[in-house]
């Protein structure tokens, strides 16, 4: 009897028109992660759903961050850290990881 009133339910719902409503959508550009750090926004964490590792805020400005890495760097940031575990004296340089963040609408 439950299974029916859930579809039952779900048949209303569905049958409901969606009104639409159009979102003129902005255009902005990228920030890196340390400007906004350095700007005072501060971290917060976000669904993984969207992509982004997490979300850097201020007041109400809302940035979504993603990590903009390739698979170069990841070889040599791996590459870097394995040796220096075999060989104290081995070079600790590697590429640092680009995190770009996008302005939230």
């Amino acid at each position: 009897m439950k299974s029916l009133r859930r579809i039952l339910l779900a048949t209303c719902i569905m049958s409901i028109p969606m009104t639409t409503v159009a979102l003129e959508v902005g255009e902005s550009d990228f920030v890196w992660v340390s400007d906004l750090a350095i700007a005072g926004f501060k971290p917060f964490p976000v669904s993984s759903s969207g992509k982004a590792s997490f979300g850097m805020m201020r007041d109400t400005d809302l940035y979504l961050c993603f990590l903009a890495d390739n698979e170069k760097n990841q070889a040599t940031r791996r590459d870097v850290l394995i040796a220096s575990l075999g060989d104290e004296t081995a070079s600790r340089t590697l590429p640092n990881i680009p995190v770009a963040c996008i302005l939230a609408q």
